[in-house]
């Protein structure tokens, strides 16, 4: 079961993302001797229980394998055997399964501290950054097109946006920086290299999706995979810290804000945030998510995005929730 929020103002909705709801016992970021952990097959879980209490939900339920933690302005819905949570219906894909234990349900400490406390505290965040600028990278280029649509090519498309999303960004009053302004190709060391010159930044790579079926649409959004994690496409887990995970918590956190963000906004299907170990993402030293605007290869969803007037809602959507999240954190930028 999904508790369905859809009747809770958007506004409301999204003052998680502004960090206006800070929890009574939180006193700072969670801590060890905070959580009764399990270990069970050689991880690290806490219960349901556990965190309705730490973080006082002023309803906690427990309906068959749904557990329901409720707030005013905040629901969160588990599920026993389910690799993806949600948060004011905003679907977040787990690195590990919730599972049952002596009829609790058990999330991962891994997922807890990477996933839903920068989400629901993320004004919590340690020492966040404090940025100004917001690197735009225009997924593929030149030779390299993308994926091919039922009206375009994705470079084309990734471009056009890219440059929508400077111009509402500069409106807002943020610095910008293109990794590219027009159709040329940058390789992926290339694009991270322009990322990680820039001070007080953050990067947004802006791409569009495909599938050999065409009945896959919606938007996905991507945050770098924890240290020892799989990634949402089942990839082997990575042992060693990369570059990128320094900022795990601000990586979920503005994923968040972006994804939620367009969902609202643009009414799409939710296919979830995710983790990856994209090269563009692997290497970043600053908050970096990748953003998948869409399937061009869906019938109806690719001439959505061939429409200017659309990419324009997408491009606002994105400025707004980075407004968002430079609140959250409490950037004082």
């Amino acid at each position: 079961m999904r508790f369905d929020a859809r009747h809770i103002p958007l506004q409301r909705l999204l003052l998680i993302l502004a960090g206006l709801w800070i929890l009574a016992s939180a006193t700072g970021e969670a801590a060890a001797k905070d959580w009764n952990t399990y270990n069970i097959g050689g991880r690290s879980y806490v219960s349901d229980e556990n965190v309705a209490k730490f973080y006082q939900f002023q309803r906690f339920a427990k309906e068959g394998n749904d557990r329901i933690f409720q707030h005013p302005s905040l629901v969160m819905t588990w599920r026993v055997g389910s690799q993806s949570i949600y948060v004011n219906n905003i679907k977040f894909n787990l690195s590990f399964p919730v599972i049952e234990n002596g009829g609790k349900a058990m999330l991962s400490t891994v997922d807890l501290a990477k996933l839903v406390d920068p989400v629901v505290r993320p004004s919590y965040i340690k020492k966040p950054i404090n940025f100004d600028t917001v690197v735009i990278d225009a997924g593929h280029g030149a030779h390299d097109s993308g994926a091919k649509g039922v009206m375009g090519y994705e470079k084309n498309y990734a471009l056009d946006m890219a440059l929508r999303v400077e111009k509402e960004l500069k409106a807002r009053g943020f610095k910008t920086l293109l990794t590219r302004r027009t159709d040329v190709f940058l390789t992926l060391g290339q694009r991270v290299a322009i990322a990680n010159g820039q001070r007080n930044a953050i990067f947004v790579s802006l791409h569009f999706n495909s599938s050999g079926s065409r009945t896959a649409e919606g938007i996905e959004t991507y945050a770098l995979a924890p240290q020892g994690t799989r990634s949402t496409d089942g990839s082997s887990p990575w042992s060693s810290p990369l570059n990128g995970n320094t900022r795990d918590a601000e990586n979920i956190a503005l994923a968040t804000s972006v994804h939620a963000h367009a969902i609202h906004e643009l009414k799409s299907v939710d296919r979830g945030i995710k983790r990856a170990r994209f090269n563009v993402l692997r290497g970043i030293n600053k908050p970096a998510i990748l953003f998948e605007g869409g399937f061009i290869t869906h019938p109806t969803e690719g001439k959505l995005i061939h429409d200017e007037a659309h990419r324009q809602r997408i491009a606002e959507a994105i400025a707004n929730a980075i407004v968002k999240f430079r609140t959250a954190v409490g950037s004082k930028r």
